[in-house]
């Protein structure tokens, strides 16, 4: 694919090199887009997935447990997204120019038993939360057309359900083929209080991820007060591999620029918390105008560098009323879209 001649905008969005890795026999490079369904094509069945189709499927025992159970159904699915809905950069009042459309995948969350869906299916998943001592169960149910998985990090599994992709020594939990389903079961023991986030571990890892299959987890310590708001967001990019669109899209919960990524809104006096996790191939940094926040070494902070797969949460009570920017502090990912608006009235 020749991506073209690129504007001031979309130069500063390129802010990251090419990676080139190989899936099912291909090279496959970031700034290329990759057919999922050839690759899913070119696929061995694991043994112990097919030993497990063989005897009727593999699903979770559910052991009686001391704790209340956590249920989650959730569907992995295809659905179109936006990445631009208004068309707008409304941090600089201009026009984002070109195609911002295409099919991503989503993770689904569905009333019990898939009897009815919850919403359209977003980026990120819905929250999968939990208290200390619960057992999370998620059914899981892949409606894509290549193997997908949900792996989480931070609570304590079994290595059974661990929904990781290992060649010839995957469990089925880690190779959902389509139309398939599995059962994921995860503890909330002690030791494991935090913000965690869970995505696709599958074969065709990394590219379903960067198409959207992914969400957060938390674990809550029920001795500890709730905030009053608390806002989730992801920090990552959109590439051609995943998009097949002309340039790269550095996005916040799967949407690019002001006006799109979420517009975020607390009340003086009120105590708020930002969940934030940074989930792609490159680091980003998290800054807030107007604010600041302490973090567990009792460093006052306003700007904090996350690598790929880090969470962290900070919290503040509410003083400073008016509009701000939170955003990236990487010059190329703040431009290329990775800013979005908090209104405190």
């Amino acid at each position: 694919m020749n991506l073209g001649p690129v504007d001031r905008r979309q130069f500063l969005a390129a802010g990251g090199t090419a990676f080139i890795c190989t899936l099912a026999g291909q090279r496959i490079s970031a700034d290329k887009p990759a057919d999922v369904s050839q690759l899913a094509g070119g696929l061995e069945v694991p043994p112990k997935v097919a030993a497990a189709q063989s005897s009727g499927g593999a699903q979770a025992t559910l052991a009686a447990t001391s704790g209340a159970r956590r249920e989650y159904w959730i569907a992995a699915e295809e659905r179109k997204w936006d990445i631009v809905p208004t068309g707008t950069d409304e941090m600089l009042n201009q026009q984002v120019p070109g195609r911002t459309t295409f099919k991503a995948y989503t993770y689904r969350q569905y009333q019990s038993g898939f009897s009815s869906p919850v919403n359209n299916g977003k980026v990120p998943g819905p929250l999968i939360q939990a208290d200390v001592g619960e057992t999370v169960v998620v059914h899981f149910r892949n409606k894509l057309k290549s193997p997908v998985t949900i792996h989480p990090h931070g609570i304590r599994y079994d290595v059974e359900m661990d929904g990781a992709y290992k060649g010839e020594y995957t469990d089925p939990g880690g190779f959902v083929q389509r139309g398939q389903d599995f059962t994921y079961v995860w503890e909330a023991t002690e030791g494991t209080q935090g913000l965690w986030l869970y995505h696709d571990h599958g074969p065709l890892d990394p590219v379903p991820l960067y198409k959207g299959l992914f969400g957060p987890l938390i674990v809550r310590d029920p001795d500890q007060p709730r905030p009053d708001v608390e806002f989730f967001l992801f920090m990552h990019a959109f590439e051609p591999v995943a998009t097949s669109l002309r340039r790269q899209f550095w996005c916040i919960n799967g949407r690019a620029y002001a006006g799109n990524a979420p517009t975020l809104r607390a009340k003086v006096g009120q105590r708020v918390a930002f969940h934030v996790i940074s989930l792609d191939n490159y680091f980003h940094t998290f800054h807030v105008h107007g604010h600041r926040w302490t973090d567990p070494d009792g460093t006052v902070i306003d700007n904090k560098t996350m690598g790929p797969g880090d969470s962290m949460t900070f919290e503040f009570v509410e003083d400073n009323p008016g509009r701000w920017l939170y955003h990236c502090h990487v010059f190329s990912h703040l431009h290329g879209g990775m800013t979005g608006w908090y209104i405190v009235e």
